[in-house]
């Protein structure tokens, strides 16, 4: 059995002409955070919602918790109900109270009974600290509440992988620690995920790994330390400069 949760092997992707994914080898393994940062544009988001099935390869494989998933439409099901996602935007259901967003995919996926759906739902809003929100509606939430209601329907799932896709860049300033605190409280409970963020801080303090990513190829990965204080590529060493003292 492969001891990676995540296999990655020769992914290329196209928009039409445009080659976003070239030749990509990439792994993670069980309870590693791994945090993917690199200029608009260099397929970061893209690795990451390939993951899940989000969107098709054109080459390649990807293994799952060692499940191909897109041998059958059967695994990418599969895989979906266990890959977590907390997007840019929230994705939450407007119509929908914060209590029901995070109820929904429990019953309607994972066959749960409203009253267990309502008790984990519950718990995890204490855990994102919003249990006063559960009545409430997302157009009566600040954007890093939303947030936070995003990841705990994430966890809702009980997923063996969490992908977080900028889940800061939307956010106002103020609002950016409270998010970044729950990631960190999750990172500590060996949680594995895969964050693209340029909040290079949290990078620093919660990443075991950084892969860095530049017009469609990794470039370099490291451990924080190295990435941050010796760069090996010259473009990582003109982005963190440029990233740094803005």
């Amino acid at each position: 059995m492969n001891e990676n949760i995540i296999s990655m092997t020769k992914i290329d992707k196209y928009y039409d002409d445009f080659h976003v994914l070239k030749n990509i080898d990439f792994s993670v393994k069980k309870g590693e955070i791994v945090v993917v940062c690199g200029p608009s544009g260099s397929g970061k988001s893209t690795l990451i919602r390939c993951i899940n099935g989000l969107e098709e390869i054109d080459d390649g494989t990807i293994l799952v918790d060692n499940i191909d998933i897109h041998a059958s439409k059967k695994n990418l099901k599969e895989i979906r109900s266990e890959v977590g996602m907390v997007f840019q935007h929230f994705n939450l259901f407007p119509h929908l109270t914060i209590l029901e967003n995070i109820t929904l995919a429990q019953n309607l996926v994972k066959k749960r009974s409203n009253d267990e759906a309502i008790k984990i739902a519950k718990e995890l809003l204490e855990k994102v600290k919003l249990s006063d929100k559960a009545d409430s509606y997302p157009g009566d939430l600040s954007g890093g509440q939303k947030q936070r209601v995003a990841i705990a329907r994430s966890l809702a799932m009980k997923p063996k992988v969490i992908l977080f896709d900028e889940p800061t860049s939307a956010l106002d300033p103020e609002t950016i620690g409270d998010v970044l605190s729950v990631m960190k409280d999750l990172a500590e409970e060996n949680f594995t995920i895969v964050c693209v963020t340029h909040e290079m801080g949290f990078a620093k303090e919660v990443g075991d790994r950084i892969v860095f990513m530049d017009a469609g190829v990794i470039v370099e990965e490291n451990s924080p330390e190295e990435f941050f204080n010796n760069p090996k590529s010259e473009r990582a060493q003109k982005f963190l400069k440029e990233i740094l003292t803005h």
